[in-house]
């Protein structure tokens, strides 16, 4: 029996919807205004200037609200004049003053659509999905608003001349850029676009408006390592301040690639010999600059069989998303973890913590801790990626399908632990649109993510195990992490 033949690149891309995002080619700073209103906060000042739900938002202190960035920025103000649209079509203006100088208005307005990627990157992850997925991951978006507010990385290509003059004006910084090579041609033949602007041009404008973004470069063997890597750092480093860190990740190749350049993946021997070649030069960034401003993901040391670097001279780490510092991460609460577990439980209990296959060696320190617990046993079990392929090792990627298939394949266990981060948070669904309480409906098993560090890691086995209450970790507000100079 043969298998269906996979649609096109293009076919797929077509499965998403279009109104989901903006198309590049439009400035994001002259998008018309209006936001919805989406909730009042009850006894907030909008509730008590009779604001209500399904309201748009047109202006604040005469400046078009165009998105939550508006919003927040604007609203910031003492003494308010808001313009509002009814749902039928009327409009009004309201004088307000806050009482106090950091009260917010009360609402919640609808999320922004993000802007489309204009690129056609050749690691691009979407294009190397397979087919049947959800919709929503089909869709390429590229957006400097979610750059700031979320961390998320964009290329810069789609910036406009008014889109640089607002980010400027209204001190969205940092913002996340991939560079990937400093010299145009191979930048641009990794983007897999003719024309774009140089990125010198966006670094000597952060220089000029004191901006500050944090770099990524994918590194793709044979295209953009050796002496156009050595440029790129040079250059990237020169711009310190403005360039805060430069992270260095290793592409990823999905098995999905029919159609797409021929990438030579990152395996043992290349990763070992690159962190050999690269040690050198960070340490002298990092002596120059008293801080590690250039970084090599976690995922190299894994890939050659290495322990991670720590960073414990350096609390912050900018690039935690992109899998710098992660293991160090985990660890910090190591020893909070260590206090928060029992001698000994009040039953025997067995775990299995599943994870992706070069990341056992990274859970063994909790695992040795765990067995110090007298009734506790905890093993780990690495689950091949077959949705993406084997060469694909992050756990963020990790299936409900192949999740499901080892939990099967061990079903002797009381509970099984997941990686928090496979799951979309707000209805924790896994990438292959499996949930959460789809994947415990199949194995009939008792199955919880881990959100934080080992100290999660320790306490959601003893919510279980020995009804341990456990408060799990919660994220900060994004005003507080990344709205800087306002």
């Amino acid at each position: 029996m043969t298998s269906p033949p996979r649609s096109t690149l293009r076919e797929r891309l077509a499965r998403a919807d279009p109104s989901l995002t903006v198309p590049a080619s439009v400035p994001v700073a002259e998008l018309p205004p209006g936001v919805r209103i989406a909730h009042v906060y009850p006894g907030s000042m909008a509730e008590r200037a009779g604001i209500g739900v399904g309201e748009t938002l047109l202006a604040v202190n005469g400046e078009p609200i165009r998105d939550t960035v508006d919003f927040y920025f604007h609203g910031a103000d003492e003494e308010l004049s808001i313009e509002l649209e009814s749902e039928g079509g009327e409009r009004r203006t309201l004088f307000l003053r806050k009482e106090v100088p950091e009260d917010h208005l009360g609402v919640e307005v609808e999320q922004f659509v993000t802007q489309h990627c204009g690129c056609n990157c050749v690691f691009c992850f979407v294009h190397q999905l397979p087919d049947h997925m959800r919709k929503s991951l089909y869709v390429k978006d590229e957006d400097y608003r979610l750059s700031f507010m979320q961390g998320s990385y964009i290329t810069g290509t789609n910036l406009k001349d008014s889109d640089l003059e607002r980010i400027a004006r209204q001190r969205l910084t940092p913002l996340y850029l991939s560079v990937h090579a400093i010299d145009e041609e191979i930048r641009r033949y990794l983007l897999g676009i003719r024309k774009a602007r140089p990125f010198l041009e966006l670094l000597e404008f952060f220089r000029r408006h004191r901006l500050q973004m944090h770099t990524q470069i994918v590194l793709t063997p044979g295209v953009n390592d050796g002496a156009e890597l050595e440029r790129t750092l040079d250059t990237l480093v020169s711009f310190h301040p403005s360039v805060q860190s430069i992270a260095i990740v290793p592409v990823g190749l999905t098995k999905w690639r029919e159609g797409l350049p021929d990438l030579q993946p990152v395996d043992r021997a290349y990763a070992r010999r690159f962190i050999r070649e690269m040690k050198p030069r960070l340490r002298a960034i990092e002596q120059r600059f008293g801080t590690p401003l250039a970084l090599l993901a976690d995922e190299w040391f894994l890939i050659a069989g290495q322990r991670p670097p720590t960073y414990s001279r350096y609390p912050d780490l900018p690039q935690l998303e992109n899998g710098v510092g992660m293991v160090y991460h985990f660890y910090k609460d190591f020893a909070a973890a260590r206090k928060r577990l029992p001698v000994s439980l009040p039953r025997p209990w067995r775990v299995a913590a599943l994870t992706s296959t070069l990341s056992p060696p990274v859970l063994q320190k909790a695992v040795d801790l765990c067995h110090r617990c007298e009734g506790l046993t905890v093993d780990v079990l690495p689950v091949t990626n077959t949705l993406f392929g084997e060469t694909i090792h992050v756990t963020g990627l990790l299936c409900g399908a192949d999740l499901g298939k080892a939990i099967r394949h061990n079903p002797f266990y009381d509970q099984y632990l997941i990686p928090g981060n496979c799951l979309r948070k707000y209805d924790e669904r896994f990438l292959d649109d499996l949930t959460l309480e789809d994947l415990r409906g199949q194995t009939g098993k008792l199955i919880t993510p881990v959100l934080g560090g080992s100290q999660d890691f320790v306490e959601t086995i003893l919510e279980h195990a020995a009804g341990i209450e456990h408060q799990p970790p919660e994220e900060h507000p994004f005003l507080r992490t990344h709205w800087a100079n306002s």
